[in-house]
């Protein structure tokens, strides 16, 4: 067995937007690094400042990685991408010719929520669906403890993430996989059990979150008033109760699918990451990651999906409400965790068109008559 690779023996970590060699740095709420502190106060991006010996953490990985049957490992950070920066609670480890991911947990991330996430992770991979496989430690156990938090030790997969515009057009092929992995856990019961916090949002959620939302020039009351109505008087009250239910990932978004070959021969490679896994309607997932109020994206999305899994009658009448709902919680996370006042523009324009735009969205996602 080796140390970890030294700080000193990487390159030296710069902010991505003025290249400045970092000594402290900035990530946001998902870890991700956003650059040095006078960057992200410029951008006005909300994160937490760490020094270089937290986001290494070379004490930590290196007790957590003698937990497991490795031999000549080396660790480094992931590097970056167009589409993805590294992050404070991720490392990459090499040993020989394996490469593995070693993640920790948050330390308020219970280790019950943890059983159940890797119970669906097992239950996917036995399915036949591409996930990452756990490495077990010594013991035989799916995750360790080190410190105040959880560590896991996963098998990497090859594969890359989609930048933006890639995830757009890659979303037909995405909503395949969606719905092949949602009639994998129809049915399914995990382990453990889920996260509190992540489970499924109701009109309370709903109005728990839009009092806590600070006035925006781009969300005036009618809008957000007419959203809220629309939600409570016919997703909740009419639909929402006669909706199927199974457990969804959660968190199907484009840094959590990776994928192989060029943009026209490309395919999904790996779904990874299941913390956010609860008890809710396949339209979660649906309008979480792959909504789209662009009615002609729209109907070939649904329409890839259900080659994996049909959508029945009242899946496509409630998929509109279920995009607005979708939008409310994008807008949220830009809101209250991410700080993205930009983002949170954009948020609002496209949750204005969705509202206005329900019907022609219900349309083209009906089902169509046969022709005689």
């Amino acid at each position: 067995m080796t140390a970890p690779l030294s700080p000193d023996a990487e390159a030296p970590l710069t902010c991505p937007h003025c290249h400045h060699v970092l000594q402290e740095l900035v990530v946001n709420p998902a870890g991700e690094l956003i650059g040095c502190e006078s960057c992200a106060e410029e951008l006005g991006l909300a994160g937490e400042a760490l020094t270089l010996e937290e986001w290494h953490a070379t004490d930590l990985v290196t007790e957590a990685l003698q937990r497991y049957p490795l031999t000549n490992w080396q660790v480094s950070k992931p590097s970056s991408t167009d589409s993805q920066r590294p992050r404070a609670h991720f490392w990459q480890v090499i040993a020989g010719t394996k490469r593995y991911f070693l993640k920790q947990f948050h330390p308020w991330f219970p280790p019950e929520s943890i059983t159940y996430a890797h119970s669906i992770h097992q239950h996917v991979i036995e399915e036949g669906l591409p996930a990452p496989r756990i490495a077990p430690d010594h013991d035989g156990a799916s995750f360790t403890r080190v410190g105040d938090s959880y560590w896991a030790l996963y098998h990497a997969l090859e594969g890359h993430h989609a930048n933006e515009r890639e995830w757009m057009w890659g979303r037909p092929k995405a909503a395949e996989t969606l719905g092949a992995l949602h009639a994998a856990l129809e049915g399914f019961t995990p382990e453990g059990e889920p996260f509190g916090p992540w489970s499924a949002w109701t009109i309370d959620t709903v109005d728990r979150v839009l009092e806590g939302w600070q006035p925006h020039p781009d969300l005036p009351a009618d809008l957000l008033g007419y959203v809220r109505d629309r939600l409570a008087r016919r997703y909740f009250a009419e639909l929402y109760p006669a909706l199927p239910k199974m457990v969804v990932h959660g968190d199907f978004v484009s840094s959590n699918v990776l994928w192989r070959g060029d943009a026209i021969s490309s395919s999904i490679s790996g779904i990874l990451d299941f913390e956010r896994a609860h008890f809710d309607t396949a339209l979660f997932d649906f309008a979480w990651g792959l909504g789209d109020r662009r009615p002609p994206l729209l109907r070939a999305t649904v329409a890839s999906y259900t080659r994996a899994r049909p959508l029945s009658s009242i899946e496509r009448e409630a998929l509109p409400e279920a995009l607005l709902l979708g939008m409310l919680m994008a807008l949220d996370m830009q809101m209250t965790y991410f700080g993205n006042m930009r983002e949170v523009a954009r948020l609002a324009a496209e949750l204005h068109y969705t509202g206005r735009d329900l019907e022609s969205l219900r349309k083209a996602v009906a089902l169509k008559a046969p022709a005689f």
